[in-house]
């Protein structure tokens, strides 16, 4: 556990730094919100938090996955955590590959921190004490005073969508402010948009109102990895009338779906809740297939709906029928022995889970024989799964924390840890849409595969905080978590636990600044060209080479255009991808680039990580402009915006 508590905190702290006595003039930030009529709007919040704020180790320990979406972290939760973590501390129950984490952490100050924003791009905003968010008066101003630097400007009200300064449209990003020291930039005008509603009504197939059907608002949405995705805006279910409503809507476009989503052998419950949460003991459970608008039973035959700024949308009506289910049967049998296992938990989960939604999962009853290791899953709707098989541990009785101290609390999730990695598991992918039949599900334990991280030239950069990360689409249980690395030893060696046998993508988290990855070999293999095989047991002979010569790239385009580099091969890289917002003076740079074939594209305003889209692709390889960047190279760029 103190492991995941550290990871909280970092990801909080990094860019949490007590700012300076400032040194040179402050700046001024000035403006006035208005309505789409123009007129000034009270009671606005209007928040300026801090770009670019830069710990050394800490940040590049920090750094890992994306936020599924904006997430702003206030000070009494990095107190609190701040406070745990000085607990343990003081209990003395600190892992010795943990210490080096604990004193980078312990000299990070959040007493002046307000609260810290992070976005899906993985870009931080940091707001002080010395700078609290204020509200707009009655004329609709505001003013603040800060230290010279690049600043993230955003605006939220009851009735208006969330919005940055120099935003677009509903989805894109804002213009980053850079002021100068004693600048006044007094020309801010923000025009608000109003939210928006949808609305309909849900009928079954004979006519009759559908009650408490699940309705879902949707996009299409790529994230760090190059996934896409379905996103969850909204949801609610339907009345007795079969009507649903969904409201404050940010405007933009969207896709609306009716039914019950994929899961395994998960029954309605009688007390499945209509719209407004009122159950009732009548309730006639029934699941309903999804159907998409205008009527379709396949995501990519939707028809997206447009909703306008302030827009009340009537009458995006569905028809649904009932939710049809499958059997799936297959054998299990313990790799260590060639025998069924004596006892066995089985689960399913979506392959696609919707990052804002809730996982759908369940087993039901497997009917698993112990005899031949045989089971059947009944009532699995249609659907992409992973198929888990595990030895279930044994139950012994509840555990009592409050009598506990907290490093005998420590001490237990370890140990569970650890008796989680010594049990035989099994994963598969598998497509329902018929009955199967069978499947075989192989278990084995989770290894471990060690090797050595080698700098080229005489650079010597800290490898405190680098981490080796193994990635694939399998997911893990919470206490398991997934493959993770130790902390790296001074003679750069490593090691990369609770691996299970399959295929895996090799990533460097916490890299050094100035620093690229350039190769990773298992012998004669390039596991950055090829994936990873692991098949189990103890593994070595991975070897990571860091490179100091990366290249970097500065130039100009439009103000708050979305820059991006985009790698001319080794797509599936996406680490390579390197998206930038230029200022509001229309300057970017992009630095630490790993040398290589690249085009280099800006749009004057797309989604978060629009640009793993194939046809954006091909847009930036048309409109944009191809750049070799070779090792320690700098160059300069102008570029036209793509609209």
């Amino acid at each position: 556990m103190i492991a995941l508590k550290i990871a909280l905190l970092a990801l909080a702290l990094q860019t949490a730094v007590t700012p300076a006595p400032p040194q040179q003039p402050q700046a001024k930030v000035t403006g006035i919100v208005v309505n789409s009529n123009g007129e000034p709007i009270p009671n606005i919040r209007v928040t300026l938090g801090k770009l670019g704020v830069n710990l050394g180790a800490l940040t590049q320990f920090a750094l890992g996955d994306h936020p599924s979406r904006e997430t702003t972290i206030s000070a009494e939760a990095l107190a609190a955590l701040a406070a745990e973590i000085e607990g343990e501390i003081a209990n003395g129950d600190i892992p010795p590959e943990d210490r080096k984490q604990i004193e980078a952490f312990r000299s990070v100050s959040v007493e002046d921190i307000q609260e810290i924003t992070m976005t899906p791009t993985g870009s931080m905003s940091v707001v002080y004490k010395s700078t609290p968010p204020v509200q707009t008066d009655e004329r609709g101003r505001f003013s603040f005073s800060v230290d010279p630097g690049t600043y993230r400007l955003a605006f939220s009200g009851v009735g208006y969508a969330k919005q940055d300064y120099g935003q677009r449209t509903s989805t894109g990003g804002g213009v980053p402010i850079t002021l100068s020291p004693g600048q006044s930039k007094t020309d801010v005008v923000m025009r608000m948009m109003p939210v928006s509603a949808v609305s309909g009504r849900i009928r079954d197939n004979s006519g009759q109102p559908a009650s408490g059907v699940p309705v879902r608002l949707f996009r299409f949405v790529y994230d760090q990895t190059g996934k896409r995705t379905m996103q969850s805006v909204a949801s609610t279910a339907t009345n007795d009338l079969g009507d649903y409503r969904m409201y404050y809507l940010t405007p933009g476009r969207y896709y609306v779906s009716a039914g019950t989503s994929s899961g395994a052998n998960s029954n309605v419950p009688d007390n499945y809740p209509f719209g407004g949460g009122f159950t009732t003991s009548n309730r006639i459970p029934q699941r309903y297939a999804i159907s998409y608008y205008p009527g379709v039973s396949r995501e990519s035959d939707a028809t997206p709906v447009e909703v306008p700024p302030g827009a009340d949308l009537h009458g995006i009506d569905l028809i649904v029928g009932p939710q049809q289910t499958y059997k799936i049967r297959g054998r299990v049998i313990d790799s260590r022995t060639g025998l069924p296992p004596p006892q066995v938990s089985i689960s399913m989960v979506l392959q696609n889970l919707d990052p804002n939604g809730f996982i759908s999962s369940g087993v039901g009853n497997t009917n698993y024989k112990t005899a031949d290791g045989s089971f059947e899953l009944q009532n699995v709707s249609a659907g992409a799964y992973v198929l888990s098989a595990s030895i279930p541990r044994p139950n012994n009785g509840p555990i009592n924390f409050d009598n506990m101290s907290p490093a005998e609390r420590n001490e237990y999730f370890r140990a569970q840890q650890a008796e989680e990695l010594l049990r035989p598991k099994a994963s598969l992918p598998l497509t329902v849409n018929s009955d199967l039949d069978g499947v075989v599900l192989l278990m084995g334990l989770n290894g471990t595969v060690s090797g050595r991280i080698r700098v080229e030239g005489a650079a010597t950069p800290s490898l405190d905080f680098v981490r080796v990360l193994f990635k694939n689409n399998i997911p893990t249980s919470i206490l398991e978590g997934g493959p993770n690395s130790r902390t790296v030893g001074s003679d750069g060696t490593f090691r990369v636990e609770n691996v299970r046998p399959g295929d895996y993508r090799v990533v460097i988290a916490g890299m050094p600044d100035g620093f690229y990855l350039k190769g990773a070999h298992v012998g004669d293999t390039d596991v950055l060209r090829e994936s990873l095989r692991y098949v189990g047991g103890e593994a070595a002979g991975l070897e990571i080479v860091l490179s100091p010569n990366v290249g970097a790239i500065e130039g100009d385009t439009e103000a708050g255009a979305q820059v991006v580099l985009i790698p001319a091969r080794n797509r599936e890289r996406t680490e390579l991808f390197r998206p930038v917002t230029s200022d509001s003076a229309g300057h970017f740079a992009i630095t630490n680039i790993t040398p290589g074939d690249y085009t280099l594209a800006a749009w004057e305003d797309i989604e978060p990580f629009a640009f793993f889209d194939p046809s954006l692709i091909g847009q930036a390889e048309t409109q944009g402009k191809a750049v070799r960047v070779e090792e320690s190279s700098q160059q300069l760029m102008k570029l036209s915006t793509i609209r």
